[in-house]
C-alpha cells in the first residue's frame, strides 16, 4: 500500500513537473490547450471582437509612436544615417505595444492564425466563424490605427522629429515591389505565429514578456511587413510624402494575405502536424 501510494504520488509529482516546464512539454500538449482556447476565441460575439480588435489597433499604434520617436530622433540628429540602423535601435521600444495588446488582452488580426485555426482544424467550430474572425479583428484594427492616426497628425501633437520617423518608414516601403512585400509579410506572419504558440506554451509573466519582446524585436528591427503595424505607421506618415494616400490600401492588402499566409502555412499547419506525430 504504501509503496504503491509513494509510486503514485510520485509519478503524479513528475507529471506535475513536466506541466510547469516549458522544454518538457509535448506539442500535442500545447496544440490541446490552443484548441481550447480557439473554441472560446470563435465563440465571442461580433460586437465584442470587433472592440477588442479596435482597442487592439490603438495600442499597437502606441508601439509604433514610441518606435517613431526613436527612430525619427536618430534620423534627425545624424542625417544620412541609414533606416535600418534606426530600426534597430527603435525595435528596442516597439515591443511596448505588443505588450498592451497581449497583457491587456486586446486582440491582433495576427494572433488569429493559430488558435482558432486549430479548433476549425479539428472541426469543432465553422470555418465560416473564422473568416468572421479574421474580417472583424482586421477591421477593428485598422479602424483603431485610424483612430491613433487622426490624432498623430493634428498640427504639433507631435514633435516634428517623430514625422521624420514616420515618414521615412513610409517612403521605404510604399518603395518596395509588390514581390517584396508579400515574401517580408509572410515572414511577418511566421513570427507572430510562432510567439501566438510560444504564449500557449509559457505559464510564466517574465517568460512570456521576454517571448513578446523578442517577437517584436524581431518584427521591428528586420523591417517586416505586419499589416497592422505597418497601417499604424503608414497611416501618419503617407501624408508627408510624395505617395498618393491610396497607394497604402493595396500594400496592405498584399500584406494582410503574406500574413495569412506565413502564419497558417509556415507555423500553424506544421505545428498540428508535429503535434499529430507526438
Amino acid at each position: 500500500m504504501l509503496l504503491a501510494s509513494g509510486t503514485a504520488h510520485t509519478m503524479a509529482a513528475q507529471t506535475e513537473l513536466k506541466s510547469n516546464d516549458i522544454l518538457r512539454q509535448e506539442p500535442n500538449e500545447i496544440a490541446q490547450r490552443a484548441h481550447s482556447a480557439g473554441m472560446q476565441r470563435l465563440d465571442r460575439t461580433n460586437l465584442n471582437i470587433l472592440v477588442t480588435a479596435i482597442i487592439g489597433g490603438s495600442e499597437v499604434s502606441m508601439g509604433a509612436l514610441a518606435a517613431m520617436t526613436v527612430v525619427g530622433a536618430l534620423l534627425k540628429a545624424m542625417p544620412g544615417l541609414d533606416l535600418y540602423a534606426a530600426l534597430a535601435v527603435g525595435g528596442l521600444v516597439f515591443p511596448i505595444g505588443f505588450v498592451f495588446v497581449i497583457v491587456g488582452s486586446s486582440e491582433l488580426f495576427t494572433e488569429n492564425f493559430l488558435i482558432p485555426v486549430v479548433a476549425v482544424y479539428h472541426q469543432d467550430r465553422s470555418p465560416g466563424s473564422l473568416v468572421v474572425l479574421w474580417l472583424l479583428s482586421w477591421v477593428g484594427n485598422m479602424l483603431g490605427c485610424l483612430g491613433v492616426a487622426a490624432l498623430l497628425l493634428i498640427p504639433k501633437a507631435i514633435g516634428e522629429p517623430i514625422h521624420v520617423g514616420y515618414d521615412a518608414y513610409t517612403v521605404y516601403k510604399l518603395d518596395l515591389p509588390m514581390t517584396s512585400v508579400f515574401v517580408s509579410a509572410v515572414l511577418a506572419g511566421g513570427v507572430m505565429t510562432t510567439l501566438t504558440w510560444l504564449l500557449i506554451a509559457l505559464r510564466d509573466s517574465v517568460a512570456r514578456i521576454l517571448a513578446i519582446a523578442a517577437a517584436g524585436y524581431v518584427l521591428f528591427a528586420a523591417n517586416l511587413s505586419h499589416s497592422i503595424v505597418s497601417a499604424a505607421i503608414m497611416l501618419v506618415g503617407v501624408w508627408s510624402t510624395d505617395h498618393a494616400p491610396l497607394e497604402v490600401a493595396p500594400w496592405l492588402l498584399v500584406a494582410t494575405v503574406g500574413n495569412l499566409v506565413g502564419g497558417v502555412g509556415l507555423v500553424t499547419l506544421f505545428r498540428l502536424t508535429q503535434a499529430k506525430q507526438a
